[in-house]
């Protein structure tokens, strides 16, 4: 027959043993008629954690990039012609080719567009959220760090403890009025979605922006 249980004086009818009720899973093992009280805590390491997986892949990301836009270019490696790959091995042709690429994106306009928009990105207000990530704890290193995100741990796990949702929708906020990115939203659309959103919804933009392609009305 269907589970039957009373959680905070309410009586709850459900078809399974395990079902969620304002966001908490429970399990029904048996029957009984003892008062189980349950306390519920908020996982800090655990969305501390998530946090700083997120600024690590940022800094990883920001790392290769800074590294692209400084690398020098070798003009000992010119494009190999046809007529000296036939007097080249494979792996000869490979070495000389992996150099000859060095330094292609120095300076790349590309390139520095993306890093720019995502350092604006991570510090504009969001709207109707009251934070930011320096409130946070979640700063930018020194100058040479070239955009580099830091976190102040305690300050970070004290945020967590004691504004949980506001440090949620500073990540993870969705626009209300453009839930959904596309590329071809109109300005006035993208700044509305731009405004609203969460950072990471903001820095999937700017790299979307950046990687995707878009036929034109002449294909």
């Amino acid at each position: 027959k269907d589970a039957e249980v009373i959680i905070d004086g309410q009586t709850i009818i459900r078809s399974s043993n395990t079902f969620t009720v304002n966001g908490i899973t429970y399990t029904l093992n048996k029957a009984s008629d003892v008062v189980q009280t349950i306390k519920i805590s908020l996982d800090v390491d655990g969305v501390f954690n998530i946090i700083k997986s997120f600024v690590d892949k940022y800094n990883e990301m920001i790392d290769k990039i800074n590294a692209k836009l400084s690398e020098k270019y070798d003009r000992n490696y010119l494009p190999l012609t046809e007529e000296q790959k036939e007097a080249m091995s494979e792996e000869e042709i490979e070495k000389w080719e992996a150099k000859a690429k060095t330094g292609l994106l120095r300076n790349d306009s590309i390139l520095e567009s993306i890093v720019f928009n995502m350092r604006r990105a991570l510090f504009d207000q969001i709207e109707g959220v009251d934070i930011n990530l320096t409130n946070i704890g979640i700063t930018t290193g020194s100058y040479q760090e070239r955009g580099k995100l830091k976190i102040d741990e305690a300050k970070l796990k004290d945020a967590i403890m004691n504004n949980p949702d506001a440090v949620m929708e500073l990540f993870s906020k969705k626009s209300e009025a453009y839930p959904s990115y596309s590329r071809t939203m109109t300005a006035e659309e993208r700044s509305v979605r731009y405004n609203e959103s969460g950072l990471a919804h903001r820095l999937f933009d700017i790299i979307e922006d950046n990687i995707s392609t878009l036929r034109n009305s002449n294909g």
